[in-house]
C-alpha cells in the first residue's frame, strides 16, 4: 500500500469546478483536451474528469492495461493538466461485467489504477452509472445488496491507492428520479451514505439525468442521506441522447446559493468540443458568483430568482469572447489563411496552393465583382445561441419564430381573403416580419460558413445546415400561403424541424 494522502490540513480542497468528459460518442482528441486545460486555467476552473464512455479501456474493456503508445498519450495529458493547474481525475467504469466478490477482479481493477498512477495521476473515480441492477449469483451470496457490493470494492480501491485527496464515486442511482421510492427513503442511497468512506465524494446529477432545475432544497435532502455534500455531474448541456440537438445557452436554473451546499460542479457538455465554449465559460462565471445580494455586481430583472448570477449577462460575456475565437485567422484552411511556399527540405510535398506571389485577380469593367464575405457579428452568435438554447427551453427568437409560424398557419384563411381586411393586413404584415427573421438565419449561416476558424464551423456545420433547411421550408410555405396557393408542404415536418433545433 502506498503512503496515505496526508494530514487533514493538506486534504482540504477547494470547490471542485470544471468539466467531465463523460458522454457517449466520439471522445475528444488529445489536442482538444489540452486546449480545454488552457481555457479552464484562464477562466478559473480547476478540474477535468476523464470518463469518455466510448474509450474502451475506460468502460467496456476496463481490465485491459494501456499500451505503450496509449500510456505515453495519457502521461502527456496528465502532465498538460498539471501545467495549467487543472486536477486530472481518471475515472474507470467496471460495472458492466465485474464480479464484486471475485478477488481476481478486484486485483485487476487495482492493477489498472496502479498503472494510471504510474503515469502521474493522483486523483481517481469509480463510476457505476448506467449498468444492470441485477447482481450475479456469486455476488448475491457475498453481499446483502448491490450498494454494499459497490461500496465494499470502492473502499478497498480507495485504501489501496493511499486514500487520494480526490476520489469520486458515481452511484447507480445518481439522480432523484432513479431512487426508490424516493431520495429520503432510498435503501441504496442510505447504504452509500452509511458505509462509503467519508472522504470519498459522491457524484449526483440532480432531480433527473438532465435536470431542468437543481434547487437548494433538493441538495439539502440528498446531502442528508449521503452524509456529505455531493459533486454535481451536470448534464444541462449534454447532447449525446439526441444527436439532432446542440445546446449553446448559458448555465442556468442552478441558484448560486447552491455553491456553499456542494462539493463541486462538473459539466458534462455537448459531444462536439468547440461548441462547448459557452457551456464552460458560463459555468466559470457561475462558480465565481456569490449568494450575497450585497455583493451583487450584475444588473438583473425582478423575475430573476438568483440575485448574484445573471444567465443572460454570463451568456453575453461568453459570446463576446467566443466571437474572437471565430475570427481567429490563425487556423488551417480558413478563407483568410495565406499559404506560403516551404523552404527547401522543409516539407516532402508541395502544398496544394502554390500561387504565392501571383498578382491578385482584378475583375474588368464588365465582370462580376469579387465575392466578399461579411464578417461574423455578435448578433449572429446571439441568434445561433437562441436557436440552439437548452434542453427545456428555446431562446426568445426561436420561440417567437415558432409562435409566428403557428399563427400564420392557423390564420392562413386571412391571407386568401378576396377583399382586403384588417385581418388580411395583419397576416401579411406578420408574414413579412417572419420572412425577415428567416432571412436573418440565412445570413447568420452565410457569415458562419465564412468564419476563419474552420474547426468551430465544422463542429457546428450539420446543425446550422439543418436549421437553415428547416427555416427555408417554413419560409417557402408562408410565401406560398401569401400567394393564395393551396398546396401543402408538410407544415408538421417544418415545425418539428424548427422545434428540434
Amino acid at each position: 500500500m502506498s503512503e496515505p494522502g496526508g494530514t487533514a490540513e493538506s486534504r482540504t480542497r477547494s470547490f471542485i469546478s470544471g468539466v467531465v468528459e463523460g458522454f457517449y460518442g466520439r471522445p475528444w482528441t488529445m489536442e482538444q483536451r489540452r486546449q480545454l486545460f488552457k481555457r479552464e486555467q484562464k477562466w478559473g476552473l480547476n478540474t477535468y474528469l476523464y470518463a469518455p464512455k466510448d474509450d474502451y479501456k475506460h468502460r467496456m474493456y476496463w481490465r485491459d492495461l494501456y499500451s505503450v503508445e496509449e500510456a505515453e498519450q495519457l502521461k502527456a495529458l496528465i502532465s498538460a493538466a498539471k501545467e495549467h493547474d487543472v486536477e486530472f481525475i481518471y475515472a474507470i467504469s467496471p460495472g458492466l461485467d465485474i464480479t464484486f466478490s471475485n478477488p481476481k477482479e478486484v486485483s485487476a481493477l487495482k492493477m489498472k489504477l496502479d498503472q494510471v498512477r504510474e503515469f502521474g495521476c493522483r486523483s481517481f473515480s469509480l463510476l457505476f452509472d448506467d449498468i444492470d441492477l441485477e447482481m450475479c449469483p456469486a455476488d448475491k451470496q457475498a453481499f446483502s445488496s448491490f450498494a454494499h457490493a459497490q461500496v465494499a470494492i470502492t473502499n478497498q480501491v480507495y485504501q489501496h491507492l493511499g486514500e487520494p485527496q480526490t476520489f469520486l464515486f458515481c452511484p447507480t442511482d445518481y439522480c432523484a428520479a432513479m431512487c426508490t421510492p424516493s431520495v429520503s427513503r432510498s435503501a441504496y442511497l442510505h447504504t452509500v451514505g452509511d458505509t462509503l468512506h467519508p472522504s470519498i465524494d459522491v457524484l449526483w446529477t440532480g432531480p433527473k439525468v438532465v435536470s431542468h432545475v437543481i434547487s437548494v432544497e433538493s441538495i439539502d435532502e440528498v446531502s442528508s442521506v449521503l452524509k456529505r455534500a455531493p459533486v454535481i455531474w451536470d448534464n444541462i448541456h449534454a447532447n449525446d441522447y439526441d444527436p439532432q440537438r446542440l445546446f449553446l445557452g448559458p448555465f442556468k436554473d442552478r441558484p448560486s446559493e447552491l455553491i456553499p451546499k456542494l462539493k463541486g460542479v462538473l459539466t458534462n457538455p455537448n459531444c462536439e468540443f468547440y461548441p462547448n465554449f459557452v457551456a464552460i465559460h458560463t459555468l466559470a462565471t457561475w462558480c465565481k458568483s456569490t449568494a450575497d445580494p450585497g455583493q451583487r455586481d450584475v444588473e438583473m430583472s425582478d423575475e430573476d430568482q438568483d440575485h448574484s448570477y445573471s444567465p443572460q449577462k454570463a451568456l453575453s460575456l461568453a459570446l463576446t469572447d467566443w466571437l474572437q475565437e471565430f475570427l481567429n485567422t490563425d487556423q488551417p484552411g480558413g478563407p483568410r489563411s495565406s499559404p506560403t511556399r516551404p523552404t527547401k527540405g522543409s516539407l516532402d510535398e508541395e502544398p496544394m496552393q502554390t500561387d504565392v506571389g501571383v498578382s491578385p485577380y482584378v475583375p474588368g469593367p464588365g465582370d462580376n465583382p469579387l465575392y466578399t464575405a461579411e464578417p461574423l457579428t455578435l448578433e449572429d452568435l446571439n441568434l445561433l445561441s437562441e436557436l440552439f438554447y437548452l434542453p427545456y427551453e428555446y431562446g426568445p427568437t426561436a420561440k417567437t419564430m415558432l409562435q409566428e409560424l403557428n399563427w400564420l398557419k392557423t390564420n392562413s384563411r386571412a391571407a386568401s381573403a378576396s377583399a382586403e381586411t384588417d385581418q388580411t393586413a395583419e397576416w401579411h404584415s406578420r408574414a413579412q416580419s417572419f420572412d425577415k427573421m428567416c432571412e436573418a438565419v440565412v445570413q447568420m449561416f452565410n457569415r458562419l460558413s465564412n468564419a476563419p476558424n474552420r474547426r468551430i464551423l465544422y463542429d457546428l456545420y450539420d446543425y446550422i445546415c439543418d436549421i437553415k433547411s428547416g427555416v427555408g421550408l417554413a419560409r417557402a410555405h408562408i410565401k406560398a400561403l401569401g400567394k393564395r396557393e393551396n398546396r401543402q408542404v408538410g407544415y408538421d415536418v417544418i415545425a418539428e424541424s424548427m422545434g428540434s433545433c
